[in-house]
């Protein structure tokens, strides 16, 4: 326990150097003035607490949820490629959101209607995969996602030009848009998804072996399978209902955790939300400076700078294995 130790402090530090340097980075805030919040003028302080600080705490949030997430997605499907995408939430949550944006929606609004969009996919998932597991399971969220992305994209042909531009900029992922409301739901909800996966993780490390041999060791496959869904679904939906899009980051995270401290599902759902967290809250400070003023799309940075890497990590695998 003592490297998984090591690695959650080493990655706990550069979560908050990164974080430090986002809050502070083009904000004209010394360390002094941040340490110190009384000596803030008012236009500082009012880009500290309304702008910078929610944005910053809505990153590493997502980011966490989408690590644990990811985690608990990879184990229970027996597949590192595995991502709670391809269970058709990510689709669910962003089509009623993109339709609410459509009708010009408030921000708290699009937010709502996306996790009932979330909530929706997971209500049909359970209805077409009824209490398959497994690989039919995968399946369903696959065909489902499928289908939700057309409607998606029919959506989006019909819309206006201006309504077409906000929708785009917020499937492809934002925390422009950040608000105490919305950040404190995912202060909430982060915890609590956290340790209701993280107190599966016997479950989890069954699974790996196999349904058949989890069943064979006493832990009840079905009920256990659709709870670990639900949770990790549950983080997917809110982080797509607050946000929009951030690809790759349930993905990458788990990987990174695994290549450090091997598949024990008890130290991957340690590891990785610091991984994911880190990960968003960097992109979000490349999305903010590479082009400023301007900002890119989250989810276009952490698919730019996530996709090639792990295509990297694939083929250095690939190679250790020949």
């Amino acid at each position: 326990m003592s490297r998984t130790l090591h690695v959650c402090l080493l990655l706990l530090a550069a979560l908050l150097l990164t974080g430090l340097g986002s809050l502070l980075h083009g904000s004209g805030i010394s360390l002094y003035a941040l340490l110190h919040p009384s000596t803030l003028p008012l236009l500082e302080s009012q880009l500290l607490w309304q702008l910078r600080l929610p944005r910053l705490l809505m990153a590493a949030c997502s980011g966490m949820l989408l690590g644990c997430a990811g985690s608990a997605v990879q184990a229970r499907f027996r597949n590192p490629l595995a991502e709670p995408g391809l269970l058709g939430i990510y689709s669910g949550a962003a089509l009623v959101a993109a339709l609410a944006l459509s009708l010009n929606a408030g921000l708290m609004a699009v937010s709502l209607a996306g996790f009932a969009g979330s909530v929706l996919a997971l209500c049909l998932l359970r209805t077409l995969a009824g209490q398959a597991s497994g690989t039919r399971l995968l399946l369903a969220g696959v065909a489902i996602s499928t289908l939700l992305a057309s409607l998606l994209t029919l959506l989006i042909t019909t819309l206006p030009d201006g309504a077409l531009r906000s929708v785009t900029f917020w499937l492809m992922g934002s925390y422009a848009g950040a608000q105490w409301q919305q950040v404190g739901l995912m202060l909430l909800a982060t915890p609590l998804v956290w340790l209701g996966l993280f107190r599966h993780w016997h479950l989890l490390n069954a699974l790996q072996l196999g349904e058949a041999t989890a069943f064979h060791l006493g832990f009840d496959v079905r009920r256990g399978s659709w709870l670990i869904v639900l949770l990790a679904s549950i983080a997917a939906g809110v982080v797509v209902a607050s946000c929009g899009m951030i690809g790759f980051v349930g993905l990458l995270a788990p990987h990174l955790a695994r290549l450090l401290l091997g598949s024990d599902a008890r130290r991957l759902m340690l590891a990785a939300p610091l991984f994911g967290a880190w990960l968003t809250v960097g992109a979000d400070w490349l999305a903010r400076s590479l082009l400023a003023p301007a900002e890119l799309p989250v989810g276009v940075i952490t698919s730019l700078l996530g996709a090639p890497f792990f295509l990297w990590l694939l083929r250095h695998a690939k190679d250790e294995h020949a």
